[in-house]
C-alpha cells in the first residue's frame, strides 16, 4: 500500500471552523456547526484551476456554503444533503432573486406579520416544539408563518422569509444547542421579542442582497438525497468539495430538532432521519445499499480493539464500525459520479474514545484507496484540543482536522 503523504497548512486552519461565516453576507443566513467557510472552496477552485465548464458536488450540503461558493465564483454546483432543513437553507441562500420583488412582498409581509394574534395554534406539534416555545411564543411564530404560506409569491420567495423564520428560532427557544446535544434554559419570549427578532432578520438579508452585484446565472440546485445511493448514472462531476459528520456522536436531528419538527418533520418522521442518517452517533443503524469490497484497515482494525477494552458505552465500537461503512459507501458513490482525473476533498476531524486515538482521516484516505481512488494528500489545516473530561483523565492530546484529497484516476 502506497505510503500517505502528509502536510500541514496551519494558515488554512481558520478556513474549516465555521465562525468567518457568520459575518459573510448570504453565508450568513444560516450556518451549520463544524462547517467550513467559503474561503476553503475558493482556495481549492483556485488551486485545481476549475472554472465555468466544470461542475462541483457537495452530497453533504449542510447550510450551503461550498454551492454558495461555487456560485461567487461562476461555476456550476449541485448539494445533495438527507436533511429537508440543510436543503431548504441552501436553496434559499442560492437562489437568484428579483430584489425588486422581495422589498415589495416584504412590505406586505410585515404589515400583515405586525398583526399576528398569538391567541391558540392552527396546527399540531411535537412535544419538543411545544416545550421549546411556551405561553404565546409558539403561535406567534406559527402566524408568522401562516403568513408567509399565505402570500402571493413564488415557492422560492416564500422559503427566502421562511428561512428568516427558521433563523432566529435559536434565539427565542428554550432549547438551546450546545455541541451536539440540546439544553434548557429558562427563556420566555414574548410575541414583541419574536416580531422584532424576524423583523431584523429579514432587514439583514434583504441588505446582504442589495450590497451584492447582479446575481449570476447559471446552474445551482439542491436536493433532498442519501449520499450512499446518488441518483447520477454516471461521471457528471469535475470536483468534489465536502465534509461528512465527524464520527463525534452529534445527532443534528436533536441539534435541530426544533426546526425539523416545526417546519417538515413529525415526530416519526424526525426519528426516521435519525435512525437513516449517517452512522456517526449511536441511534443511527441505517439502512444501506449493499457493500462490496469493503476491507477494514489496519488502522481501524487496531483502533477499535483498543476502545473496546475501555468503552464504557457498547454502542461506540459499533457506531465507530458502521461510520467507516458509511464513508466507503460514500467514497465508492463519489468516484461512479466523478470524471476521470477530478479531484475529491473531505473535511474531516479526528477522535478520541477512552483516551485512543482515531486517526479518521489516514482511515478515509486507506477506505478510498479501497474504493478505487487515488490518494493525494493529506492537508492538516488545524490541532483541536480534547474535551476537558477527556484532558483531566488522559492529558492534552490534541487531534487533527485535515482535509484528505482524493483523485478519481
Amino acid at each position: 500500500m502506497p505510503r500517505l503523504r502528509i502536510e500541514e497548512r496551519l494558515e488554512w486552519r481558520r478556513w474549516v471552523t465555521p465562525r468567518p461565516l457568520y459575518e459573510k453576507p448570504i453565508h450568513r443566513w444560516y450556518v451549520f456547526p463544524h462547517s467550513f467557510t467559503s474561503e476553503l472552496v475558493h482556495g481549492l477552485i483556485d488551486e485545481w484551476g476549475l472554472g465555468p465548464r466544470d461542475h462541483i458536488l457537495d452530497p453533504f450540503v449542510g447550510a450551503g456554503t461550498t454551492i454558495l461558493a461555487a456560485k461567487e465564483q461562476g461555476i456550476p454546483a449541485t448539494g445533495y444533503d438527507i436533511s429537508p432543513l440543510a436543503v431548504t437553507a441552501t436553496r434559499a441562500k442560492i437562489q437568484n432573486y428579483r430584489l425588486d420583488r422581495l422589498l415589495g412582498l416584504w412590505r406586505v409581509l410585515h404589515k400583515r406579520v405586525n398583526r399576528v394574534s398569538p391567541n391558540g395554534l392552527v396546527r399540531e406539534y411535537a412535544d419538543l416544539v411545544l416545550h421549546a416555545f411556551p405561553g404565546k411564543t409558539l403561535s406567534t411564530l406559527e402566524g408568522i408563518d401562516l403568513r408567509i404560506d399565505a402570500l402571493d409569491a413564488k415557492r422560492s420567495e416564500k422559503q427566502f422569509f421562511r428561512l428568516a423564520l427558521l433563523s432566529i428560532m435559536p434565539h427565542v427557544s428554550r432549547a438551546v444547542a450546545t455541541g451536539g446535544w440540546l439544553k434548557w434554559v429558562d427563556r420566555r419570549a414574548t410575541p414583541t421579542t419574536v416580531l422584532r427578532a424576524f423583523d431584523e432578520r429579514v432587514e439583514l438579508m434583504l441588505s446582504d442582497l442589495c450590497d451584492l452585484p447582479r446575481c449570476r446565472k447559471g446552474r445551482w440546485r439542491a436536493d433532498v438525497q442519501d449520499v450512499r445511493c446518488l441518483p447520477e448514472h454516471g461521471p457528471t462531476y469535475t470536483a468534489v468539495i465536502t465534509s461528512p459528520p465527524y464520527p463525534n456522536r452529534h445527532d443534528y436531528t436533536r441539534v435541530f430538532g426544533v426546526e425539523l419538527m416545526f417546519g417538515f418533520l413529525d415526530w416519526d418522521g424526525t426519528r426516521r432521519l435519525r435512525y437513516q442518517s449517517f452512522e456517526s452517533h449511536p441511534e443511527a443503524h441505517p439502512l444501506r445499499p449493499d457493500v462490496n469490497g469493503y476491507r477494514r484497515p489496519r488502522a481501524l482494525a487496531e483502533a477499535l480493539a483498543r476502545i473496546r477494552e475501555t468503552a464504557t458505552d457498547e454502542r461506540i465500537p459499533k457506531m465507530l464500525d458502521g461510520y467507516f461503512v458509511d464513508l466507503y459507501l460514500t467514497l465508492q458513490e463519489l468516484r461512479r459520479v466523478t470524471k476521470r482525473g477530478g479531484r475529491i476533498a473531505l473535511v474531516l476531524g479526528n477522535a478520541q474514545y477512552g483516551g485512543v486515538p482515531l486517526p479518521v482521516d489516514e482511515i478515509c484516505a486507506r477506505i478510498g484507496q479501497h474504493a478505487g481512488l487515488n490518494l493525494g494528500r493529506i492537508i492538516v489545516t488545524r490541532y483541536r484540543g480534547n474535551s476537558a473530561q477527556q484532558m483531566g483523565r488522559w492529558g492534552r492530546r490534541p487531534s487533527r482536522e485535515s482535509v484528505v484529497v482524493l483523485r478519481a484516476d
